[in-house]
């Protein structure tokens, strides 16, 4: 039974689709589409932009072509992969540097020896060391042999594990396309450079993992300027290695493109070969507090269109967050730059700067929020935490009230879980601006 039969099963019982023949599948309402016109507090006044957290993993093992169909099937607006390196040179799609928790890696006795201790700096927050299967230790040909599998959460279905291999971005891109253009609707991108200086490492000069993010890209005709820099001899044979040009794009044109990663000097020079009219750079940032201090966000807006982070950083704040995890600073550095901003104004500060903002993860409603304030549905006292800042006062009760929060804030961009929720939130809170800009609008007009 091939991959897609097992997508259209799950799809029969979400009621989104109905079934043909073993691997084609016509689709009767996947998404609903909200064509109401009204300004959202976002940076250019269009509704918050729902990104499919590693395609649609609340159903699908993540980082799958078939979580990446799923996630085009429920109508999200941009399709996120994380991208990685094998031994060979070859971006692959997946979350974490190395193979455990999310694969079959540990029952594949040919691969027994392959676990290794690495040691690298991640997100500026100083080194961190993982013994681990890395896929840097595994050519494309020993990888496609692992399987993926879905994160053992008791709600999300386990049938789908062992079916898929990890994909690699060609094939992402191509999947992107493909569902575009069965869909007619235009997808955008947003994969994340994981890591570069870990795989870089490994590979035959500094920036070949940025290089070949970048090539590709232009390749399939995603925002990449034409002034890209020559591209290196080792670049060049993994291109050469690709047999197929990019898959017939029918009518539907590209969707948008945004490269996001934690790291600064790879985000700085990305940016410096994409076409701001159709690709935009996303910097992340967790570790480095004087990311929200006003002149932190003058320095991001030098080089990145858009910011992004943890989303409790906009409910408790940097300082409450590096307290909960023992994290020291240099606060005397902090204050220097302007202070930290107050949570719920870093959006309107960063779009003074002409900065978007996004912000991760929103995940299911079946999960906890994990935010630092206390869930609504905790049994028992609130957890103590190690911190002599006072919380704030909201404290998100369910998945709308949450929602809504950063919709009123004006957050431009959201990594979700469960899209079809995150879509109902989104066209509730269409619902809301209705009411209030009409009220306005009559209003108006009983004063002419």
């Amino acid at each position: 039974m091939c991959w897609l039969q097992f997508l259209i099963v799950h799809l029969l019982l979400l009621g989104l689709t109905s079934y043909h023949s073993c691997c084609s599948v016509a689709v009767v309402f996947a998404f609903i589409d909200d064509y109401r016109h009204f300004v959202w507090p976002t940076l250019d006044g269009t509704p918050t932009k729902l990104a499919g957290h590693r395609g649609e993993k609340a159903f699908l093992p993540e980082h799958t072509i078939a979580s990446y169909y799923q996630a085009g099937l429920e109508g999200v607006d941009f399709i996120e992969p994380d991208l990685a390196l094998t031994k060979d040179g070859v971006p692959v799609c997946h979350h974490n540097e190395y193979l455990s928790g999310t694969t079959n890696i540990a029952d594949l006795p040919q691969f027994a020896d392959r676990r290794r201790k690495y040691t690298w700096v991640y997100d500026g927050s100083g080194p961190v060391s993982v013994y681990d299967w890395f896929i840097v230790d595994f050519t494309l040909d020993e990888l496609k042999q692992v399987r993926v599998r879905q994160e053992n959460f008791t709600w999300r279905p386990q049938v789908y594990n062992d079916l898929f291999a990890i994909p690699t971005f060609a094939e992402y891109l191509d999947a992107v396309r493909h569902v575009s253009s069965v869909l007619n609707r235009s997808f955008g991108i947003m994969p994340e450079i994981k890591s570069p200086k870990l795989f870089n490492r490994f590979m035959p000069y500094p920036r070949y993992f940025e290089d070949t993010v970048l090539a590709m890209l232009q390749r399939w005709g995603y925002g990449v300027t034409p002034d890209l820099p020559p591209i290196n001899d080792a670049v060049a044979r993994y291109l050469n290695t690709l047999t197929t040009q990019p898959a017939p794009h029918a009518a539907v044109a590209l969707g948008p493109a945004v490269i996001q990663s934690f790291d600064a000097d790879t985000v700085q020079y990305v940016s410096r070969y994409l076409d701001p009219t159709y690709a935009a750079t996303l910097r992340l940032n967790e570790a480095d507090p004087t990311f929200f201090t006003p002149s932190g966000l003058d320095l991001l807006a030098t080089y990145t269109d858009v910011v992004g982070t943890w989303k409790d950083m906009l409910v408790a704040g940097p300082e409450a967050f590096y307290r909960s995890r023992n994290y020291t600073w240099d606060q005397r550095k902090v204050d220097q730059m302007g202070g930290f901003i107050p949570p719920d104004q870093f959006v309107n500060e960063a779009h003074r700067r002409g900065i978007k903002v996004a912000l991760y993860t929103f995940y299911s409603s079946y999960q906890d929020p994990n935010y630092l304030c206390p869930p609504a549905h905790a049994n028992g006292p609130p957890p103590k935490r190690a911190m002599s800042v006072e919380l704030g006062d909201f404290c998100p009760k369910d998945k709308l009230q949450e929602l809504f929060y950063f919709f009123d804030m004006g957050v431009d961009y959201m990594f979700v879980e469960d899209i079809v929720e995150a879509q109902e939130a989104r066209i509730f809170y269409t619902n809301k601006l209705t009411s209030q800009q009409q009220f306005v609008v009559a209003a108006a007009d009983g004063l002419r």
